[in-house]
């Protein structure tokens, strides 16, 4: 269990009035004295495993670019030159506790929006060019320095260079430069531009915010409600009342299907249901492997009793809602959904703010059968572990 303590003067407040989503902001000495979680050479290390999700990139001459997939070998780094390179590794908090550590100083935020922790390292020169992303991020810088340069905000239909695979962007004027050392971070919202280019050796920790767009909010919702749709709902024109000519399609005998399509589609609570759903979908489902020998209740119990503590499975998200239609508070772990009487309220919110370890004595966790009967499938499952 990791042991670390961060901490940031930063007035969020502040923050989120002014600046949250609508323009870049440095945030100098973000953490003070801050270290790095893990050394250039442990980051190398992660690219190499099959299950971590990695890139290198590289800057062959100005303006020409090649981008490569991991998981690599040891030697595709002892080859590599003296600059112009950038190595990336995706979700290092689920493999890091000490890099995991860190979204706590984000916890103004709903902790179900963050995406995750991208570590980057990069050669002197190295870079990734001038690109925009659609969500959220804050740039934390670790060891070394990385210039900064961004531009206005730009629409969706900006140019890209043709045939690069890292949708870099065709003309791309800077408006702010900033100049990052240790401790200091930089936020971007969305859709604005920005090019980081290391000055020397550096390490850049990315923590990025999801934000479904609507297009997979379409098609999601409409999915989750196409499984409890009634096949007898059909297209009906027992209204009809003009002769039709042979192959028209009359607009207005499309009013009572399009009237129960919308009607469908407005109910708020349905949509709460799905959105906790699929924002609590975890990035790498193929982390979270069940138990090979299913545990029973009276496993459950003994293991308890054994001094055995939960933890959360670092790949999991766990978020909750208070339905105040449905007199109940939902609780969504890993994409699924189970409902609780108000009175579990402060259990579920505890469960949900817990960092790794569930809270409650073996004898609070079995009091209540509801919050113990989840646990038990959770664990059995694998969005809790069991340790020692």
């Amino acid at each position: 269990m990791s042991k670390r303590q961060l901490s940031t003067a930063f007035d969020s407040k502040e923050f989120l009035a002014q600046c949250w989503q609508k323009k870049p902001v440095l945030l100098s000495k973000f953490i003070p004295d801050f270290s790095d979680s893990l050394a250039p050479e442990e980051l190398a290390g992660l690219a190499c495993e099959e299950l971590v999700e990695s890139r290198l990139v590289m800057e062959h001459e100005p303006g020409k670019w090649q981008l490569r997939h991991g998981p690599f070998e040891e030697s595709d780094f002892t080859q590599l030159p003296e600059s112009n390179w950038t190595v990336l590794v995706q979700a290092v908090d689920q493999w890091v506790e000490d890099v995991a550590d860190i979204k706590t100083l984000f916890n103004f935020l709903p902790s179900w929006r963050i995406d995750d922790i991208m570590i980057s390292f990069a050669a002197q020169g190295g870079s990734v060019g001038p690109h925009y992303d659609y969500y959220d991020v804050f740039l934390l810088q670790g060891q070394g320095e990385r210039n900064w340069k961004i531009g206005d905000r730009c629409d969706s239909d900006a140019e890209l260079v043709r045939g690069e695979e890292l949708s870099l962007l065709q003309n791309f004027e800077a408006t702010k430069e900033f100049n990052l050392t240790v401790g200091d971070a930089l936020y971007i919202p969305p859709r604005f531009p920005h090019w980081g280019t290391a000055t020397s050796e550096s390490l850049c920790y990315s923590i990025g915010f999801r934000a479904p767009s609507m297009a997979e909010m379409i098609e999601g919702f409409s999915d989750f409600i196409i499984k409890d749709q009634d096949p007898s709902q059909r297209y009906e024109d027992s209204d009809v009342e003009v002769e039709l000519r042979s192959a028209e399609i009359k607009p207005e005998l499309l009013d009572a299907s399009y009237r129960q399509l919308t009607e469908r589609l407005a109910q708020k609570q349905d949509f709460a249901g799905w959105f906790g759903c699929y924002v609590s979908q975890p990035k790498y489902p193929e982390l979270i492997q069940p138990l090979e020998d299913e545990l029973s209740w009276e496993d459950f119990s003994a293991l308890l009793s054994d001094g055995v503590q939960l933890t959360k499975n670092p790949s999991s998200r766990f978020a909750f809602m208070e339905s105040s239609a449905k007199d109940c508070v939902l609780l969504f772990v890993d994409g699924a959904m189970v409902s609780f009487s108000m009175k579990q309220l402060s259990n579920i919110v505890a469960f949900c703010e817990a960092r790794e370890t569930v809270p409650g004595t073996p004898s609070e966790l079995l009091a209540e059968p509801e919050i113990a009967e989840l646990l038990l499938r959770l664990l059995n499952q694998g969005s809790l572990l069991a340790a020692a």
